[in-house]
């Protein structure tokens, strides 16, 4: 992935990690200083970057179903393992404070849509990454099935449609970039920028989410960010960014039960009131951020790698 791409990511997941640790700071500790009501918007720049990253490395899958078994065996991998295993080890740390029935528990894992995330609540917005994932594959047998497969989406889950959208914003900044425009990247990127930022301010002031605005202002902000790089104006990379963005995806999964558990320690043992929110903000800001990343070098990169040497397996290739 492109190194601006890449620190974008990073970005994103520090955004939503420290709107999660704000709210859950308030809660415990009473401290309301380290509120960050527009980190949300993280998951936002997520969507429309999912868009142009699937459509990016699949174009020239559509229409192409042979290639429909790797797809599939690679969206699956990045996806569900490394969610299974925070899931469950969370899950089972909640023993007694969350119970979930079978099914619940079966939905839960295979991250159908719904109307919440059950233990690790930023999964609802995983449940639509695999919806799109299924409009792709759709896509990847043939258009007009791609098609069908959208009207049905839209149709079954009508609250979904403006997070399709923003799915469909990347894709289109895709299709863009495939095209090489001499697009003058840095300003473009700016450009995005500022939208993207003025969507933040007017949530904050009004209270009201201008989800498709963030996703324009994200859209614009890509393809100005992967405009820049291809004429040499690289953003974001220094090394830790580098890795932060490598980590994204484990510090979005694990941030939230890391916090919960954190926060019910410092009750457990009495560090309680503003002055011990204040001292634990960055360690638990920190511990997270650490937690994210262990989790990506030690179980999220080796399990992807012998996951994805699977997938070069010629059986998931069907006979012409």
């Amino acid at each position: 992935m492109l190194q601006s791409l890449q620190a974008g990511r990073a970005i994103a997941a520090l955004m939503v990690l420290c709107f999660h640790l704000g709210l859950a700071i308030q809660h415990y500790f009473g401290v309301s200083a380290f509120l960050a009501p527009f980190g949300h918007a993280g998951v936002e720049f997520f969507f429309v970057l999912s868009g142009f990253i699937i459509t990016s490395a699949h174009r020239r899958d559509i229409h192409q179903p042979r290639r429909i078994g790797r797809f599939l065996w690679k969206r699956f991998a990045r996806i569900y393992p490394i969610y299974w295993i925070v899931f469950l080890a969370a899950y089972a740390g909640a023993h007694g404070i969350v119970n979930l029935s079978a099914v619940e528990l079966v939905r839960a894992l295979l991250l159908v849509p719904a109307e919440s995330a059950p233990v690790i609540s930023v999964a609802w917005s995983l449940q639509w990454e695999v919806v799109f994932y299924g409009l792709f594959a759709a896509l990847i047998l043939h258009p007009a099935l791609g098609l069908a497969a959208l009207a049905a989406a839209l149709f079954c889950w009508p609250d979904g449609t403006v997070y399709l959208a923003l799915f469909l914003a990347g894709a289109l900044c895709a299709v863009i970039d495939q095209r090489r425009l001499a697009l003058p990247g840095r300003t473009v990127a700016l450009l995005g920028a500022a939208v993207f930022v003025g969507a933040c301010v007017y949530d904050v002031t009004t209270g009201l989410k201008p989800t498709l605005w963030l996703g324009i202002g994200a859209a614009i902000l890509v393809l100005g960010l992967v405009s820049a790089e291809r004429a040499g104006h690289v953003f974001g990379r220094h090394p830790a960014l580098q890795l932060l963005g490598d980590a994204s995806y484990c510090i979005y999964l694990v941030h939230y039960p890391f916090i919960s558990a954190a926060c019910k320690a410092a009750m457990w043992v009495g560090l309680r009131g503003q002055t011990w929110g204040w001292v634990l903000y960055p360690v638990m800001l920190s511990g997270a951020v650490l937690a994210g990343v262990w989790l990506h070098l030690w179980v999220e990169k080796p399990l992807l790698g012998r996951l994805n040497k699977a997938g070069t397996s010629d059986a998931l290739t069907p006979p012409a």
